[in-house]
């Protein structure tokens, strides 16, 4: 394992307060072997950089016209907006640098291990003073486990808490290369009925369960997060399921409930794509106090992740 290894970054967000114990930085990896119908983050699903397309502010100028090797973009009129095509585009960015306004973005760049480290540690007094650290989030971390492992160690050697936001659905060969260098887990769980969590995710969470009893087993410091999506995810049988699976685990300090809400939609657009739950709305205020009473009622400790 060598600092220089690179892997693919779609965004380092500093000073974020939800991702964990105090004040963080949350380092976002591309690349995520599920698809979630509610993902906020569709940009971060393909492992490799892609274009996303802002088309509201397009000027029509018609630079990257001639620059796309694929034909991808292309304008219905001249001065009009353009239009792309995303089953052409292999998000190679040749568009990217000539067009001003910032309607053609490429999400996801190669860094190394010491570059992103670099940019972590510029925060360290914050994270000292409200015992934060540096979460890997994704997409899926795992799936770029030794790139997700190499940044971690590099923080830890200075002092710095580090934390993973997983799904748990990597091989358990990606878990033990990133165990050492973790002070907290963050596992998600979307659904304990398996064709449940298939038809919702496109995978099986039977491999997800294993992991996460396989963190237990390893004394490793877990926090159960679950995205309660109405109508989805959130009925009492599931959240029963859900509660006594915490409970049975000695190394889940608690869960963390997040409501639904649909800030991401408007990124499937701008990917070329469209989002599934359109006529799903963001639950009323009093829905997550419920629900988090509901926990409590069944001998659940509740964690909040709030700076």
């Amino acid at each position: 394992m060598t600092d220089d290894i690179t892997g693919i970054v779609f965004n380092i967000e500093r000073y974020t307060l939800h991702d964990g114990p105090g004040i963080r930085t949350t380092v976002f990896l591309k690349g995520c072997p599920l698809r979630c119908l509610w993902c906020s983050n569709p940009e971060s699903q393909s492992g490799s950089p892609e274009i996303t397309y802002f088309a509201e502010k397009c000027t029509g100028c018609g630079r990257c016209l001639p620059l796309c090797p694929q034909n991808a973009i292309q304008q219905p009129a001249p001065g009009a907006p353009v239009t792309i095509l995303f089953e052409r585009c292999d998000g190679c960015g040749a568009c990217v640098e000539p067009c001003y306004p910032e309607a053609l973005v490429l999400t996801g760049q190669s860094m190394t291990a010491q570059q992103v480290a670099d940019v972590v540690l510029r925060d360290r007094r914050f994270y000292q003073n409200s015992g934060g650290g540096v979460t890997l989030s994704g997409g899926e971390p795992l799936a770029q486990a030794a790139f997700t492992a190499g940044v971690l160690r590099l923080c830890r050697q200075q002092g710095i808490h580090t934390a993973i936001q997983t799904s748990g659905f990597a091989p358990q060969s990606a878990l033990k290369q990133v165990l050492p260098q973790l002070d907290l887990v963050i596992f998600d769980l979307k659904h304990l009925d398996d064709a449940e969590h298939q038809r919702l995710t496109g995978v099986s969470n039977r491999l997800i369960l294993e992991n996460l009893r396989f963190l237990n087993d390893q004394n490793m410091r877990v926090v159960v997060q679950m995205p309660l999506i109405p109508d989805y995810n959130d009925s009492q049988d599931n959240l029963e399921a859900v509660f006594d699976l915490v409970k049975s685990l000695p190394s889940v300090e608690g869960l963390s409930l997040l409501a639904y809400h649909a800030l991401g939609a408007a990124k499937y657009t701008r990917a070329g794509r469209s989002y599934q739950l359109t006529d799903l709305r963001t639950p009323p205020k009093e829905y997550l106090p419920e629900k988090m009473a509901l926990a409590e009622r069944h001998g659940v400790k509740l964690v909040r992740f709030n700076g």
